[in-house]
């Protein structure tokens, strides 16, 4: 046995007397245990977690220093802690609560600077050792009684561990009734710590309840098996198809068109689906053969030991049969050692990771599938693979041994096949660029594409051109935004009908319009402008004729080819530099196709005497070769890059930026070439929209330098058309960028003719949703006049406008040899026009025919209930 030694030590007595005295000795006690049990001796951490003042605070840590707990000021840092453990504070309490304190002051008074021996001596407390005391309660009364008892050391009287740093402030190992009490009052808190903590574990994964569930979840797996599962699965697959023969003979039965083909093929259809469906349940009652035999295994001999325990001892026996099977299954399902792979799963389950999918399976199960069919059925060779579980599908990473993904990409349809419930088509495979034998493979759920969110609200002139490659136009199923880089740069976007094409480029329009910088240009031969959409607005050119687009194209090219000569006069080095002052120039095509077919017909030259091309895609072709540097660019956008649809313009296919949507085969070949189908470049198996179902319309794959060199799918931000109406008005409210005055007189067109040309033949064809178009409410004004026949000629509509319009529909404004010439051809251009303005509002007014008044006989022409329909009016009475 030793003896403690009880004597005060004060480190600056004469400190202590000057800020030590008067002082709460609970808070400072609190203080010092706090600093010591942080290592941290900051002001900062003490006023903020006693709650006391700054200059109380100050007063407290110079209190410390003078007992020895923290070292000297030193400014912004944090104080040196000099005192390591809790424990060894024993010396500052005896000063604290014994006659340490006046015993200083008294030797303060005596100029001593060393302090004397002052026995700090504990009294007994009154005898309540069963009352429990909280670890805040009041430290014991000063007193000068001698100590009673024996000392033990700690071998002899050993605590527990503390981790939570909550030993007594009465040293247990004195065995007085002080030091009893406190060590029993810690006890007890630990030991209601403990259950505390037992009781909160079971709302965890690791409580009783939930792992008894994993481990019964595991016995059910193993039971069911890999055939239970797959035999289930066919079996749905085989029912489906029994359903929908069983709506093909229906339908066939109704039929009235090909009534015996739709016959023959709803039987056809039947036969098949019985064969599927017998051969499903053929392996269904293999499969529960097995299932029987491992369920008679696994739980017969539980059922057995249950009935025993209650034969033996009724329901006590029975009841502790059930306690051991809960522990049993909770055994079973246990997590103290967890495998790298099962603590990952658990992360998953704690983060809120989906453990169930559209594909109906849990990740594990999913993975087993996945492995079985590359190894046996793709006869792939692989090294590791690993199944990540998202809110839109599965991502399936996969390590090949020595082998390309080269077969694979050629197998996708058959991997589909060996996964029940995914959509054909829907597999998405992607080379890595980090190593030649690792890649991604992507299986998307019912809904794949929810953490895309709508198009982002920008205002007029928020976006600079040198951000436009931040600006978000899509993202893909994780949520990963894609912006394109279109600061001197060219666009292609390709994309067959209803694949998105229209979603995309108005997303690209929605960024360059909200632009303070880039004066935009469109031009559409083939959709009027409808493809533009709302947006329209805010762009200076709207062309929808050859002549408007020559005209604007010329206007740009000569911007484009005169700027450098600029460059040296406004010190701008080598490149354009783009500016509100000095905007840029971006041109969007729609309906690239249109435009070369219109370019090829060209116009009859009255000087020349023969027909002339408008050569309209070789200007384009020219301006993204030789005006890229005056930031004068273009966006591309066309069903396909095959030459039946563009000719010779193999240019498009070179341009740095290239969006493919759902498109053919030969056009991914066209652009990036044979060998990029094994790597994952698969826009061949996207699925355009049908009917309501928008399967992957607008889903696109970006080759675009190092930022988009894999292939991952991304899908267009959508706005609705009343959106995007509303923001082309406000942005033409706020007013368009005007080009800058020593680029403007590089071209003898201005861009203000130009603007006006667009804006007159808006207007006569009146594109505003909802209304009429000026043309048809002319043509209709003809029609009354003419007493509300029931069909009209092309040429008698055209007479009639003439009376209103001579200089545009007058037969002497239109060429030809003689007269049935110049009919003709304003003929022709009546149609064209009339096909025009109807066009963006989704009508049409085709020719049909009907009988003129007095005769027998029906011609063809231009009906008046049709016309009717057009204008919103009553067509019954027609």
């Amino acid at each position: 046995m030793t003896e403690i030694d009880t004597n005060s030590k004060v480190d600056d007595p004469r400190l202590w007397a000057k800020v030590g005295q008067g002082m709460d000795r609970k808070v400072l006690w609190e203080a010092a245990e706090l600093i010591v049990s942080a290592q941290f001796g900051s002001r900062s951490m003490l006023q903020r977690k006693l709650r006391i003042g700054g200059e109380l605070t100050g007063r407290m840590m110079d209190a410390l220093e003078a007992l020895g707990v923290v070292g000297p000021d030193q400014g912004s840092q944090a104080r040196e802690v000099k005192i390591k453990l809790v424990e060894d504070l024993e010396p500052v309490f005896e000063t604290l609560y014994g006659d340490g304190g006046p015993a200083f002051t008294a030797l303060l008074h005596t100029d001593r600077e060393t302090p004397a021996d002052i026995p700090a001596q504990p009294t007994d407390l009154p005898n309540d050792e069963d009352e429990d005391e909280d670890e805040d309660d009041e430290p014991a009364p000063e007193h000068n009684r001698p100590v009673e008892g024996t000392v033990y050391t700690p071998e002899e009287w050993k605590l527990r561990e503390d981790p939570e740093g909550d030993r007594p402030w009465i040293n247990p190992q004195l065995r007085t009734k002080d030091g009893r009490k406190a060590r029993y009052a810690y006890l007890r808190r630990q030991a209601r710590r403990r259950a505390r903590k037992a009781a909160a574990r079971q709302l965890t994964v690791h409580g009783v309840i939930p792992r008894a569930l994993r481990g019964e979840q595991r016995v059910r797996n193993w039971v069911i098996g890999m055939e239970g599962y797959k035999a289930a699965a066919d079996e749905r697959l085989a029912l489906a198809a029994v359903e929908t023969a069983k709506r093909s003979a229906r339908r066939a039965q109704i039929a009235l068109l090909n009534r015996e083909q739709k016959q023959t093929q709803a039987a056809k259809l039947q036969l098949e689906a019985g064969k599927q469906l017998a051969v499903a349940q053929s392996a269904r009652k293999t499969a529960k053969r097995a299932v029987a035999f491992r369920a008679g295994v696994t739980y017969g001999p539980v059922i057995v030991a249950d009935a025993v325990a209650y034969g033996f001892a009724d329901i006590w026996g029975f009841l502790g049969a059930l306690v051991l099977n809960l522990a049993g299954v909770s055994l079973l399902g246990r997590d103290v050692e967890v495998s790298e792979e099962e603590l990952e799963r658990l992360e998953r389950i704690e983060a809120g990771a989906p453990q169930q999918v559209s594909v109906g399976m849990t990740p594990r199960m999913f993975e087993q599938m996945m492995r079985q069919a590359l190894t046996e059925d793709l006869k792939l060779n692989l090294s590791a693979l690993r199944v990540d579980p998202h809110a839109w599908g599965f991502e399936i990473h996969v390590w090949l041994e020595r082998m390309t993904p080269e077969t694979m990409s050629k197998g996708l349809d058959l991997l589909e096949a060996c996964l029940p419930g995914v959509r054909t088509g829907s597999v998405l495979l992607q080379q890595s660029a980090q190593s030649r034998n690792y890649c991604v493979i992507r299986v998307p759920g019912t809904n794949p594409w929810q953490a895309v969110p709508e198009l982002p609200v920008r205002e007029p002139k928020s976006v600079s051109t040198t951000d436009l490659h931040k600006e978000q136009i899509g993202g893909d199923m994780a949520g990963r935004p894609l912006a394109l880089p279109m600061c001197r740069t060219n666009v292609n976007v390709v994309g067959k009908s209803r694949s998105g094409k229209s979603t995309i480029l108005r997303a690209i329009l929605d960024v360059l319009t909200a632009t303070e910088d880039q004066i935009v240009i469109g031009i559409d031969l083939g959709g009027a402008g409808s493809g533009f959409g709302g947006l329209r607005h805010a762009m200076h050119v709207v062309a929808t004729t050859p002549a408007e687009a020559k005209a604007a194209l010329q206007w740009v090219l000569d911007i484009g080819k005169g700027r450098p000569g600029l460059f040296d006069r406004l010190g701008m080095g080598e490149n354009w530099v783009t500016s509100g002052e000095r905007p840029g120039i971006k041109v969007i095509v729609d309906e690239f196709p249109a435009l070369v077919r219109e370019s090829r017909k060209g116009y009859y030259d009255e000087d020349l005497k023969r027909q002339v091309s408008w050569d309209l895609d070789g200007m384009l072709a020219e301006i993204s070769i030789t005006c890229a540097k005056s930031d004068a660019t273009e966006v591309i956008a066309g069903q396909g890059v095959t030459k039946e649809k563009i000719k010779d313009n193999t240019w498009v296919v070179e341009l740095p930026v290239q969006v493919l949507a759902a498109c053919d085969k030969d056009d991914v070949i066209q652009i990036l070439g044979d060998g990029m189908l094994a790597q994952g470049w698969r826009a061949d198996r996207l699925t355009p929209a049908m009917g309501d179902q928008l399967n992957d319309a607008s889903v696109v794959y970006v080759m675009a330098g190092n930022a988009y060199c894999e292939p991952i799918p991304y899908r267009g931000c959508y706005a609705s058309p009343e959106e995007l109406l509303r923001r082309g008005r406000a942005r033409a409210q706020a007013g368009l960028v005007d080009i800058d005055p020593e680029s403007a007189k590089l071209s003898r067109i201005s861009l203000r003719s130009l603007m006006e040309t667009s804006a007159r033949n808006y207007a006569a064809g009146g594109q505003e949703q909802g209304a009429v178009p000026q043309l048809i409410t002319s043509i209709r004004e003809v029609y009354r006049a003419a007493g509300d026949p029931s069909g009209l000629q092309l040429e008698e509509i055209a007479a009639g406008l003439a009376q209103d319009d001579a200089d545009r529909w007058d037969l002497e404004a239109f060429d030809g040899d003689d007269t049935a010439d110049q009919e003709a051809a304003r003929a022709a251009a009546l149609k064209a026009a009339i096909k025009a303005v109807l066009a963006p509002g989704g009508k049409s007014w085709t020719t049909d025919t009907y009988r003129r008044p007095g005769e027998k006989s029906t011609v063809k022409g231009y009906c008046l209930r049709h016309l009717k329909k057009i204008t919103g009016e009553d067509a019954s009475a027609s």
